[in-house]
């Protein structure tokens, strides 16, 4: 079962770079740690399970470095998700000069003969014990075995540290939205953990390896320690899938950035509220957004970022964005210049109602207005579809019917 679970997680470590890279760059931290993790695990079990003498061939040694990769992914993850920066800096590679000495150890080994690898693994093959005392680089192998875990453990105590630091400062650091904080927070500590318990097993599973001068690699398969690795390495990316919003992160207010909703000093018009849902209205309701902070905040309502959901309302209806036929998240995270995991955030914990739904309303009411206001003298309904920002004249119809109750064309006779 265990090859099976590595290469269904290294499938979800790939999809959620694909369909996150762009919404939350830390996200691709993450990914890379699963992808790496389970890579690891799976050149392991072909290594001493599967005896493929090819396939031990083409991963033996020549995989090596991405080992050492397991520690930094996971510091920058922790880091970006914590201050919300997923930059990296000079000094960040630094964190990459285990990889980089193995990668260099290695390199005579990577440029000999494919013939002479299939000698080695069938040496492996034959006899376990070749694994453990053949020096494929500039030094012994055993130091590779003993360097990854003991690497990972210091970044996860470095990890951990940052972790309850952040957590003692929380309460007065005032960027942040503090029940999305209190989640992440949950989180990035159970992944921790979970990381904790991947170590230890592995840290069984190779002393058990080296105390024994032949052992039994079956015993191996089926142990304790192999059942929690797998379990441990489904967990994670399950976790994004059932909730969403650990992928949103921590969004900061930064205190010097050139965007939309630090220049504004309005707030959002009463007439917006109209073309909303009630949900929405509820969340922009006047008297809730004249609230002091500290009422808010028991509420379990970021002030702050009640500022900017204000200010991405105001900003769609002001400057009629959604007529754009390609109107997206994306388009209005550039626009305003809001990171879009931002948005996301805004969106689906403090307004609670989606962008398409948002989309719909304001299309719906402006091709209204146009129909009011006499346009179907010189337009036909499917220009006046166009102009409203739908894309084809069915998307225009069934949005209108299911908005309105009824299709542009019946609406019309209406007001005749």
């Amino acid at each position: 079962m265990h090859p099976y679970i590595s290469v269904f997680t290294i499938f979800l470590a790939i999809l959620m770079t694909y369909h996150n890279w762009n919404i939350n760059r830390n996200s691709i931290f993450l990914s890379g740690f699963i992808y790496v993790l389970s890579s690891y695990s799976l050149i392991h079990y072909v290594l001493f399970f599967k005896k493929s003498v090819f396939l031990l061939a083409i991963f033996y040694n020549n995989t090596a470095p991405i080992g050492f990769l397991i520690g930094p992914l996971l510091y920058f993850y922790v880091r970006g998700t914590l201050f919300d920066d997923s930059k990296l800096t000079k000094k960040d590679c630094l964190h990459l000069i285990p990889a980089f000495v193995n990668l260099v150890s290695i390199t005579p080994y990577l440029l000999t003969p494919f013939t002479y690898k299939l000698s080695l693994a069938h040496r492996i093959v034959k006899d376990t014990m070749v694994a453990k005392t053949f020096t494929v680089g500039l030094y012994p192998n055993i130091v590779n075995i003993i360097a990854r875990p003991a690497l990972l453990c210091i970044y996860v105590v470095s990890v951990l540290i940052m972790l309850f630091r952040f957590w003692a400062k929380m309460n007065t650091n005032n960027r942040i939205p503090k029940k999305q904080t209190r989640k992440m927070l949950i989180w990035l500590f159970s992944f921790v953990f979970i990381i904790v318990f991947i170590i230890v097993s592995f840290a069984i599973l190779s002393y058990s390896f080296l105390k024994e001068p032949n052992p039994d690699l079956r015993q191996f398969k089926t142990s304790l320690p192999m059942d929690i690795v797998s379990f441990c390495l489904l967990i994670i990316p399950l976790s994004m899938l059932f909730f969403p919003e650990l992928l949103y992160g921590i969004p900061q207010r930064r205190r010097n950035i050139n965007d939309y909703f630090l220049q504004q000093n309005e707030k959002i018009q009463p007439e917006v509220k109209d073309v909303f849902s009630t949900e929405t209205s509820d969340v922009l309701d006047k008297e809730e957004r004249n609230l002091p902070e500290e009422e808010l905040q028991q509420k379990d309502i970021e002030p702050r970022f009640i500022e900017l959901s204000q200010s991405i309302l105001d900003y769609i209806k002001k400057s009629e964005i959604f007529l754009n036929a390609n109107f997206s998240m994306e388009e209005l995270s550039r626009s305003m210049n809001v990171p879009k995991h931002h948005l996301y955030y805004c969106f689906n914990s403090i307004l609670k109602v989606k962008l398409t739904k948002i989309r719909a309303e304001l299309r719906v009411e402006y091709a209204k207005k146009l129909i009011e206001d006499g346009l179907l003298d010189t337009l036909t309904l499917d220009a006046i579809g166009n102009k409203a920002g739908f894309s084809s004249r069915s998307s225009f119809q069934s949005t209108f019917k299911e908005e309105v109750g009824c299709t542009p064309g019946e609406y019309l006779k209406t007001k005749s």
